[in-house]
């Protein structure tokens, strides 16, 4: 399943250690020779608006410059600099401008300059929060810089405003992002309860978004709402996986299934159908694990994705050996050789003699562990070699416990 997911790596003991006393240079009033006289409106206009951000842009490529050539506290400096004189060109300007610095910063491990933006952010939390009426495109990007700072209280926090926002004005795009927003910020911290959560509201907009547009239309949904759903789907399983809630996992499996069919597109169905069956493997319901193993393999074989119907005849057979039923996997085994012979799968054939060899050797068979260890040497050999000296092993054990 093709995951959009990223775990939370980063910490802050990555970071350099930060001098609590050093004064936040963000919060210095001392004139700027680029703006001598500051606004007492705080906001320029005209033709100086258009000059300071030129400015500032070009103290943006100086101090990248700089990092680049291994100037650090020289870079960072003028990027200070920089996100003084950007709050003189409003709010929005400012906020991608600590964004942009803030993940620079993090990624370069400058505490000290995350926690100083940081500051910044909790200055401005109020000011954007208290807007009336509520501004929701400056509420998501003081969200997304928040959560570039990894201030994950403050980042949900504002996002749950959006939502709430979003909601009063039937904003179904922004209540969509504002959702895959905090499902994000909740996964990246491996909090699965509350992504969960996230991500099965998100879920619900979209179906609903999607009955609505299909009571207006008489075509099908839009392939990009087809794909939200199936994104939801797939983070709802993995998230319910990592939080081991295996019953929930498979209900998010087998809502993908029932799409995908609906959408006559199978391709995607035998490993769904593989993964269903090893969550209800760790469930214990060892019938319905072998039962969706079967079908993975049935329907894999009728595309002809042959990898994929061995994967699930090879845990086929593992779970029938988990329960000591040797005979059965044997069986399994000589159907997985059967097919890896149709599409002359050398690698698959040698591995899958190799365990057909420890079987019969479990079996007391000795004969046919014998032969099957010869297959496998055999089929090493085809390979250049791979794994010979290990199937001469085999073969040489199970000759001298014959002759003892």
């Amino acid at each position: 399943m093709n995951i959009i997911s990223q775990r939370q790596t980063e910490t802050e003991e990555n970071l350099e250690s930060p001098n609590i006393f050093s004064p936040n240079p963000l919060e210095s009033t001392e004139p700027d020779p680029l703006l001598p006289n500051p606004p007492t409106s705080g906001i320029l206009s005209g033709e100086k608006r258009e000059e300071l951000s030129q400015e500032l842009d070009r103290l943006n490529v100086e101090a990248a410059g700089l990092l680049g050539a291994g100037e650090i506290t020289k870079a960072f400096e003028i990027w200070n600099r920089e996100l003084r004189l950007r709050r003189y060109l409003g709010q929005a300007e400012e906020l991608a401008a600590l964004s942009r610095v803030a993940e620079i910063a993090w990624n370069n491990s400058q505490k000290l300059q995350v926690q100083w933006i940081t500051r910044r952010l909790e200055i401005l939390q109020p000011e954007i929060q208290e807007e009336e009426p509520p501004n929701l495109e400056l509420l998501q990007a003081l969200g997304s810089a928040f959560n570039t700072v990894r201030a994950k209280d403050p980042a949900v926090e504002v996002y749950q405003q959006v939502i709430v926002e979003a909601r009063k004005q039937e904003d179904v795009v922004t209540l969509k992002q504002a959702l895959t927003a905090i499902g994000e910020i909740h996964l990246n911290w491996l909090d699965y309860d509350n992504a969960a959560i996230a991500y099965e509201e998100l879920l619900e907009v979209q179906q609903q978004s999607s009955s609505e547009i299909s009571e207006i239309e008489t075509t099908n949904p839009p392939v990009s709402g087809n794909f939200e759903k199936v994104n939801t789907l797939e983070q709802l399983a993995f998230i319910y996986n990592q939080g081991g809630q295996p019953l929930q996992a498979i209900t998010a499996k087998e809502r993908l299934v029932d799409f995908y069919e609906g959408q006559q597109n199978i391709t995607e169905v035998p490993e769904i159908k593989i993964s269903i069956a090893g969550d209800y493997e760790e469930l214990g319901r060892l019938n319905l694990a072998s039962q969706y193993y079967q079908e993975a393999y049935d329907i894999a074989q009728s595309i002809q994705r042959f990898v994929t119907a061995s994967d699930a005849l090879e845990n086929l057979a593992a779970l029938y050996l988990s329960q000591d039923e040797k005979e059965a996997a044997i069986e399994i085994y000589k159907v997985q050789l059967l097919m890896d012979q149709q599409f002359v799968n050398v690698y698959g054939m040698m591995e899958t003699y190799d365990r057909m060899g420890q079987v019969y050797s479990q079996l007391k068979a000795f004969g046919l562990a014998m032969s099957s260890f010869q297959r496998g040497l055999e089929l090493s050999r085809q390979l250049g070699g791979y794994r010979e000296s290990y199937f001469l092993e085999k073969l040489d054990k199970l000759n001298r416990g014959r002759n003892n």
